[in-house]
């Protein structure tokens, strides 16, 4: 994993200022982390080795320890935004100093160090974690829906220009594969905001098969993080499909948020409301049960929509049986 000598102290950009708390009671490890130099880092700065990041790993390792465990994409913020304070602090890559800015892209012929590539990914992180904490805040303040959008569209921006720099030869293969399925996820996740469906399934299946590809390369202890993030985006993708006209889909959406014991993340609130549409709907059709060889009519809906709750959970229990018993 890519790392760089911190600076400690608060926060840089509009997130510094609701992650900085967090960030300086983990100070210490931050450092830590970015004080160990990359695998490789001086053969990196001869052209003819390859780069490589771990970005499935980085992300993932990140995310987990600065907020996202309890849901706090403010606090993820406010981290990604001192992460990006002290790369361009140790690449002495600024962006001018605090009287005047001046825009800095990174290009292929800085891609002497995978810092730089690091660099990218933390722009397209600080992005999709903002669009995450405005998609919260959007339950209570809809206003902050088209803000949302657009902090998605700028996080898909930096995710297209990080495949960019990895397409360079300098760039092994493996991390080539990385930056594509990252793109094709926050593109896909930026689709199905829009309730493009078709557009959004697509790029979710290709984020699916690049990370079954790369599970199928790598050793079962590897593979693991992969697998998880197929795992994740497999309830999207049969959302998606469920929209674009395949209504066997809701059975397999019901079967995997009973498995995973509730849904989180974008699917979430609206998978609750399709699942109820849907029994709602089955309940408008249902007017008797059997009970211990008696046919007893039904007649409140409420008692209706419990009753198809209850099939599907004992469904999913008995599916659960069958496979592993």
């Amino acid at each position: 994993m890519a790392a760089e000598k911190q600076v400690p102290g608060g926060g840089g950009g509009s997130g510094g200022s609701g992650g900085s708390g967090g960030g300086r009671g983990a100070g210490g490890d931050e450092n830590k982390e970015n004080e160990r130099p990359s695998a490789g880092s001086k053969a990196n700065k001869e052209l003819g080795d390859s780069l490589s990041l771990e970005i499935l790993q980085i992300i993932k390792e990140s995310q987990q320890q600065h907020g996202l465990r309890h849901g706090d994409f403010q606090r993820y913020r406010g981290y990604c935004s001192r992460r990006q304070r002290r790369l361009r602090k140790t690449l002495n890559f600024k962006m001018g100093n605090r009287h005047k800015f001046t825009g800095k892209k990174v290009t292929e012929d800085l891609l002497t160090d995978n810092r730089y590539l690091l660099l990218v990914l933390m722009d397209a992180e600080r992005a999709w974690s903002y669009a995450m904490q405005l998609k919260q805040e959007a339950n209570t303040e809809p206003r902050k829906r088209f803000h949302l959008l657009s902090r998605l569209r700028k996080a898909v921006k930096h995710a297209e220009e990080l495949e960019r720099l990895c397409e360079s030869n300098r760039v092994d293969a493996k991390t080539k594969l990385e930056a594509q399925a990252y793109t094709a996820y926050l593109s896909g996740m930026l689709r199905f905001e829009h309730q493009e469906w078709k557009a959004a399934i697509e790029a979710f299946n290709k984020c699916k098969t690049i990370y079954e590809k790369l599970a199928s390369a790598f050793t079962e202890e590897q593979a693991v993080l992969y697998n998880q993030r197929v795992e994740e985006i497999s309830p999207n993708i049969r959302y998606c499909a469920y929209n674009i006209g395949d209504q066997s889909a809701i059975n397999e959406l019901m079967q995997m948020r009973l498995r995973s014991g509730g849904t989180e993340g974008l699917l979430a609130e609206k998978l609750e409301a399709l699942i109820t549409q849907t029994r709602a709907k089955q309940a408008a059709t249902m007017s008797e049960v059997e009970w211990r060889g008696r046919t007893v009519p039904v007649k409140i809906d409420k008692v209706r929509i419990f009753l198809l709750g209850l099939a599907d959970n004992e469904a999913a229990i008995a599916q659960v049986r069958r496979k592993y018993l």
